[in-house]
This record gives C-alpha cells, sequence and structure tokens, in this order.
C-alpha cells in the first residue's frame, strides 16, 4: 500500500473499507469485538482517559500502522486486544465492494439501503423465519432487524 491515496471511507454494518485512488485492493476492516483505531496525534478518541505511562507509539496490540505523508507526523494503528477484528485486502472496484464476500453476504444496511428497509420488507423476513427471537437477532442476514424493532417499536 505504499505510496497509496486513501480518498474516501465508506461503511456497511460492522465493515468499513477505504477507498484507493489508484483503485483496488482496498483494505477492507471488521472491528470484532474489541478492535479500535488509534491517531497518534490524538489520544481523545479512546473510550477511558490515557495515563502517562500509556502514551507510547505504536501501540500496545497493535495490528496495523497505516502512516500519513503530511507534516505534522500522524499515524492511525489498527488495534485489538482480543484478536477479534479483520483486515483483508480486496480486489474489487470501490462501487462493487458491498457486491463481494463477506458484505453481500450480510443483510442490508440501515444507513444505505433505506428504499430497501421497509416495514414490507420486515414482515416478509419475519414471516420466512422459523426461529426464536434470539437467533434472529444474531443472524448477520437480518442485522439491521434490532435496528427496526427500536424505529417502529413492534
Amino acid at each position: 500500500m505504499t505510496g497509496k491515496k486513501v480518498v474516501d471511507a465508506r461503511q456497511q454494518g460492522k465493515y468499513f473499507w477505504l477507498v484507493i485512488d489508484s483503485g483496488p485492493p482496498h483494505p477492507l476492516f471488521h472491528l470484532g469485538m474489541t478492535g479500535r483505531l488509534e491517531w497518534s496525534n490524538d489520544k481523545t478518541t479512546h473510550y477511558r482517559p490515557v495515563k502517562p505511562d500509556e502514551t507510547e507509539w505504536p501501540p500496545k496490540f497493535w495490528k496495523f500502522v497505516l502512516q500519513m505523508k503530511e507534516d505534522p507526523k500522524n499515524e492511525v494503528a489498527f488495534v485489538d486486544p482480543r484478536r477479534l477484528a479483520r483486515i483483508r485486502l480486496v480486489d474489487a472496484a470501490a462501487e462493487d465492494m458491498r457486491k463481494t464476500t463477506p458484505l453481500k453476504e450480510n443483510g442490508p444496511c440501515v444507513i444505505s439501503d433505506k428504499d430497501v428497509l421497509t416495514v414490507d420488507w420486515l414482515g416478509k423476513k419475519l414471516r420466512s423465519k422459523k426461529v426464536p427471537i434470539k437467533a434472529l437477532l444474531l443472524d448477520q442476514g437480518m442485522q439491521p432487524f434490532s435496528t427496526f424493532v427500536k424505529l417502529y417499536a413492534f
């Protein structure tokens, strides 16, 4: 990825990817349960106050560091203490990322697929499933279900 320029960042559900100016491959990230991004010049993004002895760079449990070519120097570290997060390079055009594995196996995105996520869609999905509600909520193909429950108060 040396010499590449990031021109956009996009997401679908629990995944996000960086769009690279020169085309594929594009890095696709899944944060897992404990994955996060940390910036070398900004300690306010962490979920808890940073102690003085935790200012080392790169941070503990880093898996990937993205170095920016700018002044002042800035880096972004992909950190995952439990090793549940994933990074992969996907060889697809930026506009086709959602049509490739693993994104195509997920259900529609609450943010970008508002035209797909309708009450009719939800009704059809619920009628087609014969599983306990907990299993339905955990089904990645039904990912937006819990958001629907909150929005429509079923």
